[in-house]
């Protein structure tokens, strides 16, 4: 049975597909399909937000302009969950630290060095032996983090707000097509159409457009959090990225940490891995003691062939695709350039290099 026409559906509910919706509600139709609120590996994710590594100059002033414009969304949702704390960092050795900060320089990020006296007055609640050796790491100031499962939800209501349509614990299995173009999606209650689909369903996008055999690059890659009991006092002020540890304090007190921001092998028992995890966590502080274990998540975030976002034209008329890692990061910009997209046909350079057949051009032996 056909349920409704909408001009755009928008199939998946975490960050990614939050954004999309949000940003086309303002100007169009939009109907938003999601298994569930605030998407699955949304929910599992470190939430920091920044500029990422330079290898890459356009994917790493794609992530800066992202950064940017999560300022500008936050004008008009104020009360996203946002924290601008910054980030002290240091890595393994001094070489890797120093050759680390001289990168981040190149790239153009605003990165200090301070000593240990310095974090020490940023990060008070630090055991002093926790510090660097060399008397010194690294601190960017524009960066922060997101809880990005309840930033979702939000955008999700902003949009039905808006005139959006939401359906939950639907299912999507295929599509409707005319010809080459797309015009709609089956699902677990009904056929529903539309003029443009945009596919942000992370992994779950990888079976559905393999229905119509196309091939999406994407692997999932799991990662392991670890969560504390909820604590009253400020452990930490800012996000912290060392070796063999990354955490920082969520606004509802936990410590969230893991290996690395992406998350910790979980190896054969992955509660005995989170388990350690916070026993770092309680030496790295003075009182650490107090700080309990709460529980895990082990997430699978997609993983695209070359670890760069896979965005924009499929080879189905109609339907756009929006997939990567560093979702939380990149939600912001993608929501806007794939709605600017979608609304008026015309896409942006950022986009183009991040198409899809890129794969295709690589195969043949050509690049970007």
């Amino acid at each position: 049975m056909d349920i409704q026409t909408s001009s755009n559906i928008v199939i998946g509910g975490g960050i990614i597909g939050a954004s999309i919706a949000w940003h086309l509600a303002h100007s169009s139709n939009v109907t938003i399909i999601a298994e569930k609120l605030g998407g699955v590996a949304t929910p599992n994710s470190f939430a920091w937000i920044n500029a990422g590594g330079p290898a890459d100059p356009t994917y790493y002033e794609f992530r800066n302009r992202s950064m940017q414009h999560w300022r500008e969304m936050t004008k008009q949702v104020p009360d996203l969950p946002i924290s601008w704390t910054g980030a002290l960092s240091w890595d393994a050795t001094q070489n890797e630290t120093a050759v680390s900060q001289e990168g981040y320089l190149k790239a153009g990020t605003d990165i200090i060095r301070v000593n240990n006296t310095e974090m020490a007055a940023l990060e008070p609640e630090l055991d002093g032996s926790f510090f660097p050796e060399w008397q010194w790491g690294l601190k960017v100031q524009d960066e922060g983090s997101v809880e990005a499962h309840i930033a979702a939800e939000m955008l999700i209501s902003e949009a039905e707000a808006l005139g959006a349509k939401v359906l939950t614990e639907t299912s999507v299995s295929g599509f409707v097509k005319e010809h080459n173009r797309v015009k709609g999606v089956t699902t677990s209650n009904g056929t529903i159409h539309g003029d443009h689909i945009i596919l942000a369903a992370g992994l779950g996008s990888v079976p559905l457009l393999a229905t119509e055999n196309i091939r999406l690059p994407v692997e999932g890659r799991a990662g392991l959090l670890a969560n504390t009991l909820p604590v009253k006092k400020q452990y930490l002020n800012t996000l912290f990225h060392g070796p063999d540890l990354n955490m920082r304090q969520t606004r509802d007190g936990r410590i969230l940490a893991g290996e690395s921001f992406a998350g910790s092998d979980a190896g054969v028992d992955a509660e005995k891995t989170a388990r350690e995890i916070i026993a770092k966590v309680q030496r790295a502080f003075k009182g650490g003691e107090e700080i309990e274990y709460g529980y895990y998540t082990l997430g699978i975030r997609p993983d695209p062939e070359d670890g760069l976002p896979i965005l924009g034209d499929t080879p189905l008329e109609g339907l756009d695709v929006a997939v990567m890692h560093s979702g939380v990061t990149l939600a912001a910009i993608v929501g806007k350039l794939i709605a600017e997209k979608v609304l008026t046909g015309h896409s942006d350079p950022a986009l183009d290099y991040f198409r899809l057949d890129r794969f295709d051009k690589k195969s043949n032996g050509t690049t970007h």
